[in-house]
């Protein structure tokens, strides 16, 4: 008997491929979200220092200039951290539609799977029924063979 093949081996094969390629554009993506975080917390953190500056400095005493400057660069960090965490949500939208189309691949992969070993164990049944066949026709002939 012919060695056992799947006959969907090259779409299974193909549904691979697609399933990884899915993953490791899920993963970018988680990737660039990560660094959008990153990012925020490195400016909220800046803030956080500016504001602990600001009140020490004007404790001691600041210009018109000098105030100016620091609402400035506070506002400037206060948008940046609204623009990052507007781009955060986005991402997560993408991340979100990314893990659908990763799951759906993962289905696809995983009923070839399933598919494959029903095939195989259609196999291996036919092989033991023609095995069992076989041995029965090999006994039968040496018996008549042996009596004549």
């Amino acid at each position: 008997m012919k060695r056992f093949e799947f006959s969907l081996n090259k779409l299974k094969g193909y549904k691979q491929q697609v399933l990884d390629r899915e993953k490791n554009d899920l993963a970018h993506l988680r990737r660039q979200q990560q660094q959008y975080i990153d990012e925020k917390n490195s400016l909220e953190e800046k803030l956080r220092r500016s504001n602990e500056e600001f009140c020490v400095k004007s404790s001691q005493g600041m210009t018109i200039m000098q105030v100016t400057t620091f609402k400035g660069y506070h506002h400037s960090l206060s948008q940046q951290i609204k623009e990052l965490e507007a781009s955060i949500e986005k991402m997560e939208v993408k991340v979100q539609k990314q893990l659908g189309v990763v799951i759906e691949a993962t289905k696809e992969v995983s009923s070839l799977d399933k598919l494959e070993e029903k095939q195989l164990e259609e196999y291996n049944f036919k092989a033991a029924k023609a095995e069992e066949l076989f041995i029965s026709e090999y006994v039968t002939n040496s018996t008549y063979k042996n009596e004549g």
